[in-house]
């Protein structure tokens, strides 16, 4: 028997791994193959990869630095926010760290120590509780099935988490998206983080990130509406006539994300189940900026299960409440954001926003070739 089973090994389990595994015995599992190089095809995570503010702080609070193997560019300094409706184009000064997300996850998972088992390519399948500790199935990545039994399970499974779904069923589950993001080839690259806002399509945002000569186009859509790919498409369309030069599309990846709007959908866990990151509904709804939430949450679990694992439930919820309140004011934040009055007076006043001559387009930076 395991003392604790980390479902997850995203930022989330595979920060917990790293803070549990001198303590506990630990098993930490994921249904990527990460123990070797991605292949093509393969799982990968839809994200933009890049670490907002407060995703640094906690980074170094945890006194960790981005080695240069995971960092990627250009660096990004501004976010260009277009309402495509109104034709509005604004410059605010923003600072990220721009990263490969998939190197990001691996050097993560490259820091748990040795004496944590793994299990990459492991798809979990079933949970049951029980007085002697949950029980999990999980199928491994050959088709056989393998149960596990442990004192703890945490949940780090993202927003379409099964040991949510599983442990906690009754309790309130937070709006779910689509998110679809598209690898396109770029001659030139616009060197800012792009905001896109077109409530024909969907009540989210889009983005765009230059990564070297690739440029990635995301996009979140209620998971319940009809017609995703061609919506992705019509936005796609809509960037490129705003002004972002991009060329062929090259790869397409999608993930569900949550977006929390009370603090009923948020969900630490209960009893030997505890959920972090995204799985309890650590996201921020007004950018589904995750990274920092998963970190941070991390900390607060592995915090609560420092004295042992009795009553680390309650400790975790206790010491979790910061992270429920930052979600709630980024609840607050999107109601002005994504509010289409609110958004485009806001934008009209320029409050915030780095003047820019002309009141043309943006030009694009041409690449250095090398």
């Amino acid at each position: 028997m395991y003392d604790i089973a980390i479902v997850g090994a995203g930022p989330a389990g595979s920060t917990l791994a790293r803070l549990l595994g001198a303590r506990y015995r630990v098993l930490l599992v994921d249904r990527r193959r990460l123990d070797r190089e991605h292949q093509q095809g393969e799982v990968a995570k839809a994200c933009g990869g890049l670490l907002a503010p407060a995703a640094q702080a906690e980074l170094a609070r945890q006194g960790l630095g981005v080695p240069a193997s995971v960092v990627t560019g250009p660096q990004l300094f501004a976010v260009r926010t277009l309402d495509l409706v109104a034709d509005l184009e604004r410059l605010y000064q923003r600072f990220y760290v721009n990263v490969d997300r998939e190197a990001f996850d691996r050097w993560l998972v490259s820091l748990v120590p040795d004496r944590v088992e793994t299990a990459f390519g492991w798809t979990l399948t079933a949970l049951e509780p029980d007085t002697d500790g949950p029980f999990l199935r999980f199928r491994t990545a050959d088709g056989a099935s393998v149960g596990v039994r442990a004192r703890c399970v945490i949940g780090a499974d993202g927003a379409s988490s099964l040991v949510r779904r599983l442990a906690f069923p009754t309790i309130p589950t937070p709006r779910r998206y689509t998110a679809i993001q598209a690898e396109f080839s770029i001659g030139a690259f616009d060197p800012h983080y792009g905001a896109l806002f077109d409530s024909r399509l969907t009540d989210y945002y889009g983005w765009t990130i230059p990564k070297g000569d690739r440029l990635l186009v995301g996009a979140a859509f209620e998971s319940s509406s009809h017609g995703v790919a061609a919506r992705f498409a019509a936005l796609v369309e809509g960037a490129r006539s705003s002004g972002f030069g991009f060329g062929e599309e090259i790869s397409r990846s999608a993930a569900q994300v949550t977006r929390p709007s009370s603090l009923l959908e948020l969900c630490p866990g209960s009893g030997s189940i505890l959920l972090a990151g995204e799985a309890a509904g650590f996201i921020s709804p007004s950018s589904a900026e995750g990274i920092s939430f998963a970190l941070r949450s991390a900390a607060a679990v592995a915090g609560a299960l420092e004295p042992g694992l009795a009553g680390a439930d309650a400790r975790y919820r206790a010491v979790a409440w910061p992270l429920a309140l930052s979600v709630q004011a980024k609840a607050l934040k999107a109601s002005a954001i994504y509010g289409r009055v609110t958004r485009r007076a806001i934008m009209r006043s320029g409050l915030g926003s780095i003047p820019v001559g002309g009141g043309s387009r943006l030009a694009p930076v041409v690449v250095a070739q090398r």
